[in-house]
């Protein structure tokens, strides 16, 4: 039997993933990919996340889209951050027999929106990614933890969601970047076959690449109505 590989993933795969760029040590706790060229995102954090109650650990695959740099943003940019952030979206999973997967807007814009009146929810996004109809395979052979696309924001060190949404209202008026993450978790420790293994991990980085650049198609499509 094959042990599990999710322990090797940066160290004897870091040269399986040089196809997919260069991986450098991160102060954030794991390592980030500098994609090629082509890639969509601009980069990928890979981020162990120790689970409750065990000993066992999952892995967080955060790509990084960068839509406007702080050093570009205008106020002008700022009604474009304030759509983008109601159209945040998790993935779901429904059916028990027959899985099906689709993106819909996180239930945290909700509980935001009650601080923020003025912040609009929006399926946009979300259908935009449903259309994909490879991610639904993709999805299928990944089987992810959890999915989510969010701005980026400064940390608000609080546990407390009302005092969250109060804190977070300031940001919210005055913004000063357009960063998108999409945040895919996944167990990875069952996984006992190295074919399997490298085929889930494909599969992430297909996925991420479809994502991101859903995300900047959605992007230009909303500032272009603006």
């Amino acid at each position: 039997m094959v042990k599990s590989y999710s322990d090797m993933l940066l160290v004897p795969f870091a040269k399986y993933l040089k196809k997919y760029g260069t991986l450098e040590l991160s102060n954030m706790g794991g390592s980030v990919l500098i994609p090629n060229d082509n890639a969509s995102y601009n980069s990928i954090l890979f981020k162990p996340k120790r689970l409750p109650y065990s000993a066992d650990k999952s892995w967080e695959f955060i790509a990084s889209v960068r839509i406007i740099e702080q050093e570009i943003f205008s106020k002008e940019h700022v009604e474009l951050y304030q759509r983008l952030k109601g159209m945040e979206c998790t993935l779901v999973r429904k059916g028990k027999i027959r899985r099906k997967y689709i993106m819909e807007p996180k239930t945290l814009l909700h509980q935001l929106q009650q601080e923020i009146p003025k912040l609009q929810i929006s399926t946009y996004l979300s259908e935009i990614i449903n259309q994909e109809l490879q991610l639904e395979n993709l999805f299928s052979i990944i089987s992810p933890d959890s999915l989510t696309i969010s701005l980026f924001n400064p940390p608000i060190n609080t546990k407390d969601l009302s005092e969250y949404c109060k804190q977070f209202k300031n940001h919210y008026d005055s913004p000063t970047d357009i960063i998108m993450n999409i945040n895919l978790e996944k167990y990875l420790e069952g996984i006992i076959s190295k074919k399997k293994y490298l085929l889930v991990i494909d599969s992430i980085f297909q996925a991420l690449e479809i994502l991101a650049l859903s995300l900047r198609r959605a992007t230009q499509l909303v500032e272009s109505r603006l």
